[in-house]
């Protein structure tokens, strides 16, 4: 196993820029993919296993913490040994992990699967963002963070779509076997096309090392603005995974199978945002662009918690303040990544790991939000909807004041 992984590849550094980002873009991509594609199969589960939508739904939140905290020890570790053993090695665990979900004879038996499958995805987003930073050019890394931001957050939206006729046409557990598949495949394009990014640092693993990067990376206020607002707007993507099967197939009675169309709207309009947001970036400011998206996310959140609260909610109108929400949040997902990471000036795999962190876990705190506080009613959803949006608000202020003040990073 060690010299597979060691073996070197043969594929030359440069000139291969639409390569490795197809391959970061799958990798990515199909972690992310994991957290939601059983989504639909979530009140069907609670039967299943004779539990409550409660502990179901921490199978989907708690994934998600272990996928955001983990990716702090990812960065260090990828630092010490290399971009391409470390991803090889989190794949091929992943993939076991997602086939024990598939084997799951109990509740428990299912949490404690999602929460190593959680732990061994977390490689992928943190390394991916590194290989950015390692082989990327400037212009490029833009390009390749717009691209990788639309595919990590069209995947959690487009997941459901899938999962919902998986589960109809073979069982909820063949989800998971399928994203064991797609670790499978993914290793494989690894192990064959991508390069090694970086040159192993002996010293990457020392307490003082990891500390100093750490305490570099953290105190960066521009990063910490920009993680944290894309952790907000990924929220409410998982705010809306995590707590829609519950209202559109339990509170509305929509069939399982239909489920997919409604989210199939959801992912027309992310995919709209972020295409107007590779355009727009061309001629527009990147901040400008992120404050677009911004002010659309706003009208959405406003739209779903008025239709919760005061009236008219409807698996269509649910929707349709989520159609403005979606397109937003693809600005944000285009711009906030590159400019993150553009305030770093070294330590690449510490700063994807803090930026994965803030990204992911403050995503799965909403999540859990929305979990903890069901009671079988739209209402804490839309409690959670408008709370992460003041968040969100709040966050572009910031931001904007920032692109004021001298310092690395801003523009």
């Amino acid at each position: 196993m060690v010299l597979i992984i060691d073996k070197p590849s043969n594929l030359p550094v440069t000139h291969k820029f639409s390569i490795v980002l197809a391959i970061m873009v799958l990798a990515g991509s199909g972690s992310i993919m994991s957290t939601d594609l059983y989504a639909p199969s979530l009140p069907y589960l609670t039967d299943f296993f004779g539990t409550t939508p409660e502990l179901i739904k921490l199978t989907i939140s708690l994934n998600l913490l272990m996928f955001g905290f983990a990716q702090l020890i990812y960065g260090p570790i990828s630092d010490r040994f290399g971009r391409r053993p470390v991803l090889l090695w989190s794949i091929a665990l992943f993939s076991v992990a997602s086939i024990a979900c598939g084997f799951a004879q109990s509740i428990d038996q299912l949490l404690v699967a999602r929460i190593l499958q959680g732990f061994f995805a977390a490689a992928e987003a943190v390394i991916c963002l590194a290989v950015f930073k390692d082989l990327f050019t400037e212009k490029e890394q833009v390009k390749g963070f717009a691209i990788y931001g639309m595919s990590i957050a069209l995947a959690p939206a487009i997941a459901p779509i899938l999962g919902g006729y998986i589960h109809v046409l073979f069982g909820w557990e063949y989800n998971f076997f399928l994203t064991a598949g797609v670790g499978v495949l993914t290793a494989i394009l690894i192990y064959l096309l991508l390069p090694e990014s970086t040159t192993p640092d002996p010293h990457a693993l020392k307490l003082k090392s990891i500390l100093n990067n750490y305490r570099s990376v953290v105190s960066n206020k521009i990063f910490i603005t920009y993680g944290a607002l894309s952790g907000v707007a990924l929220g409410l993507i998982y705010a809306f995974v995590t707590g829609a099967p519950f209202i559109l197939i339990s509170y509305f009675g929509i069939e399982i199978q239909h489920f997919g169309y409604y989210q199939a709207v959801i992912v027309v309009a992310f995919f709209l945002g972020s295409l107007l947001a590779t355009r727009l970036v061309d001629s527009w400011q990147s901040l400008h662009v992120l404050n677009l998206g911004l002010i659309v996310m706003v009208i959405g959140s406003l739209l779903v918690v008025g239709f919760v609260f005061i009236g008219g909610l409807s698996p269509n109108t649910l929707v349709f303040g989520y159609l403005f929400i979606a397109f937003g949040i693809g600005p944000i997902f285009a711009i906030a990544p590159s400019k993150a990471m553009s305030a770093v000036d070294k330590s690449a795999g510490s700063a994807a790991s803090v930026f994965g962190c803030l990204e992911i876990g403050l995503s799965g705190v909403i999540a859990t939000m929305v979990s903890v506080f069901h009671d079988n009613t739209p209402d804490p959803f839309g409690i959670v909807i408008g709370l992460t949006t003041v968040a969100g608000i709040v966050l572009g202020v910031i931001a904007n004041r920032q692109s004021t003040e001298p310092g690395p990073g801003v523009g």
